[in-house]
């Protein structure tokens, strides 16, 4: 069907981290055009990573944020208050990348 675009990704907008037991944060890069929806890679063949969206102090936890599988591909639409995202695992050293965009 012509004219369906899932996901446009924002133009050199991915970024990553590569996860640890203590939490670190990353821009999204948002900067106002319209682009809310962030698509996340964990690349990781094992380990879990677990990241959370927020401000520029925003951190992570193994108890409170969203868990990403090993390998797992996942989509989220993010309030207008966002520019930040962090992330923290609980073993290995997954690297998980952030590719705003638009889309549904």
């Amino acid at each position: 069907m012509p004219g369906i675009n899932l996901f446009s990704p924002k133009q050199a907008g991915t970024v990553s981290i590569t996860c640890a037991v203590t939490t670190a944060n990353v821009s999204l890069g948002l900067t106002g055009d319209g682009s809310r929806q962030i698509r996340v890679k964990n690349i990781d063949g094992t380990n879990l990573a677990y990241i959370n969206f927020g401000n520029s102090a925003v951190t992570a936890s193994l108890s409170t944020a969203i868990p990403i599988g090993a390998g797992e591909t996942a989509g989220f639409t993010v309030g207008g208050d966002v520019t930040h995202v962090a992330a923290i695992c609980s073993a290995g050293t997954p690297v998980v990348y952030f590719t705003p965009g638009y889309g549904v």
